[in-house]
């Protein structure tokens, strides 16, 4: 290693050396001597007060050794010194880069427009952003998520998706800013908040993480000229006829094109009559005339609804309250999306009237779904829980079915009825078609007089028609709807109705399975061969699912070639899966075969395909289908 040797004095003498300044050009001022001789004797001081020890003694200088580091060892700590370095840097950037908000110096980002809004009114809103920084910002996405109440019309700057919600801005140049304008139309509930969400991603060019930055905008809609209210009776019996009222009011100078009212009922609620007439949907359709948009002159429509209630086991004891509401909806854009504009709501008292009367078909009380070919086992239960008889009573139910070329889609030549009711048709349009039964006292006697607590019971069977007998490709609704009453005098021999739930029923596809076996022989083997086929007559089919298990020590030989779809099997549960995209209306039968070869006879085998698990979804009503195909014996 290297030496060296050096004196307090002469740190000083060389340290002074550097401090000297020569001018050449004058000699120096007296003064300037001096002031230069004082900063050399504190300069002397100064160091040797750093090397004397406790005592005040100078240490023999010559004795201090200085040892040179070895060249790898300088290298060394200089990569950890500059690790380090890079690593409080990168920290330094994941904590502060990041935390840039809207109020930043960094990058900002705003959003600017009036809050408080009218209905229907367009607003724009500015939406700007800067780079305060020497560096460029690049991969910038700018994204926004609008208030549900908001229907975007147009930007200043082209967005880069469909959905009007993204813009690619590459980059934002050093000390770089712009903004983008958007312009819409505000719907929505009054006082409704709605928030408008802006994200602003990018990276810095220094920076190899992404980094975001956002900012919110609340607003509300604060006016509207249009308004929906509700009346109706503040209590109610069940069973009793009653009247509900739902007002729009317009104290504005502006109209859309089309309002559509939603009423909302409770469950036991049985709707006889409206003015106007709901649509199939249950709700009220309201159009304008193109001449009353855009008056001035206040304007008010009135929606009106009939009906009962009906107990429904809902065991209402002496009063039960019931919520009835409606909603205000506006259709708006290219794709009709509906907003609510305005709500309503009001509450009936409901009290039980000592009666009890309901209707089930095929064991449930309420809506289910049937098919082509199935029957419907109703039944009607009446029971006078009052403490009055019931005189001259008379029980009706009525069945609204789809119907073709005036002919109901229910077999009523098929009706199974021990008590021979009344019956009576009528065509309501070209596609629906009524059917009513009626029974009194002169198809049961126990109907003249219903004592107290007496029940009466009404059974009957009617089927639906199928593809055998009906051309059901020409039906154009698919649903039977349902309702019965009871209209009896009381005390006072005043007439009374009762009404009991009313019952939706959806007909699906009358899709079918059929298994198909034949035994013949391979060779020395046992062999089957199956053809699994289903027939589809009524609506088209999608995501069809036939799934089996196979028993026994078997081997599954699949389809050389599939008509439709794709057949697997998993050779370790044994289970054979069949699946077809889609049936259309113009498919009426599919049929996939495949081969079983029993490889060893088991006396006690008795089944050798489960019962296959029929699945699909009805195109039509968008219900799923599902149901058991029957097993498959052995022989």
């Amino acid at each position: 290693m290297e030496e060296e040797n050096f004196s307090a004095r002469s740190i000083g003498e060389e340290t002074a050396k550097k401090k000297r300044v020569v001018r050449k050009s004058s000699p120096r001022p007296i003064w300037e001597k001096k002031i230069e001789k004082e900063k050399m004797k504190k300069i002397d001081k100064e160091l040797t007060s750093i090397y004397e020890d406790k005592g005040g003694k100078m240490p023999d200088m010559k004795a201090i050794k200085i040892r040179r580091r070895h060249p790898v060892l300088r290298l060394i700590f200089a990569l950890v010194i500059v690790g380090g370095l890079m690593a409080t840097v990168a920290w330094a950037g994941f904590f502060l880069l990041p935390n840039t908000k809207t109020t930043g110096k960094q990058v900002e980002l705003t959003i600017k427009g009036p809050t408080d809004l009218t209905l229907g009114a367009t607003s724009t809103y500015i939406i700007s952003y800067s780079n305060n920084q020497n560096i460029k910002l690049t991969d910038v996405v700018l994204t926004i998520n609008y208030p549900e109440s908001f229907a975007y019309l147009e930007s200043s700057v082209s967005s880069s998706n469909g959905g009007h919600t993204e813009w690619k801005l590459d980059e934002i140049p050093a000390n770089g800013s712009g903004e983008i304008k958007i312009t819409g139309k505000s719907f929505g509930a009054i006082n409704q908040n709605n928030s408008w969400r802006i994200f602003l991603n990018y990276k810095p060019e220094n920076f190899n993480s992404e980094l975001q930055n956002n900012t919110t905008l609340e607003t509300t809609i604060a006016k509207s000229p249009l308004s929906l209210s509700a009346s109706g009776p503040d209590n109610a019996t069940i069973g009793d006829s009653l009247e509900y009222k739902f007002t729009l009011k317009n104290d504005g100078e502006w109209w859309p094109e089309k309002l559509t009212v939603e009423p909302k009922w409770p469950q036991n609620f049985s709707l006889v009559s409206s003015t106007p007439p709901v649509q199939k949907d249950g709700k009220w359709l309201l159009t304008i005339p193109p001449s009353a948009t855009g008056t001035t002159s206040s304007a008010e429509y009135v929606f009106s609804a009939t009906g009962r209630y009906t107990d429904l086991n809902l065991n209402v004891d002496s009063e039960t309250e019931m919520d009835v509401a409606a909603n205000l909806l506006m259709p708006y854009g290219p794709s009709a999306r509906l907003y609510q504009i305005s709500s309503t709501s009001l509450k009936t008292a409901l009290a039980k009237n000592g009666h009890n009367f309901s209707l089930a078909i095929n064991g449930t009380m309420t809506d289910f779904s049937s098919r082509p070919g199935d029957f419907l086992n109703i039944t009607l239960y009446l029971k006078n829980s009052s403490k009055e008889s019931m005189k001259d009573a008379s029980v009706k139910i009525v069945l609204d079915s789809p119907s073709t070329n005036r002919q109901s889609a229910l077999n009523w030549a098929a009706l199974e009825d021990a008590l021979d009711g009344n019956i009576l048709g009528e065509q309501l349009s070209d596609t629906v078609r009524r059917g009513q039964i009626t029974w009194n006292s002169q198809q049961n006697s126990a109907l003249s007089e219903i004592k107290p607590n007496q029940e009466i019971n009404i059974d009957f069977r009617l089927p639906i028609k199928d593809a055998k007998i009906f051309d059901l490709e020409n039906l154009s609704e698919y649903q039977i709807k349902t309702g019965a009453e009871v209209i009896f005098k009381d005390k006072n021999n005043r007439e009374q109705i009762l009404s009991s739930n009313p019952i939706t029923i959806i007909l699906n596809s009358d899709l079918t399975f059929e298994s198909r076996i034949t035994k013949s022989a391979a060779g020395s083997q046992d062999k089957r061969e199956v053809n699994w086929i289903i027939n589809n007559n009524f609506h088209p089919l999608k995501n069809l699912e036939l799934t089996a298990t196979l028993y026994g020590d078997i081997e599954f030989i699949a389809p050389e070639a599939t008509p439709a779809g794709e057949v697997k099997y998993d050779s370790d549960l044994q289970q054979i899966t069949w699946t077809i995209a889609e049936m259309p209306e113009s498919i009426d039968v599919l049929a996939m075969p495949f081969n079983i070869i029993l490889k060893k006879a088991n006396p006690t085998q008795n089944l050798l395909i489960s019962k296959v698990r029929v699945k699909a979804d009805d195109t039509v009503t968008g219900q799923a289908i599902e149901f058991m195909g029957e097993e498959t014996p052995i022989e």
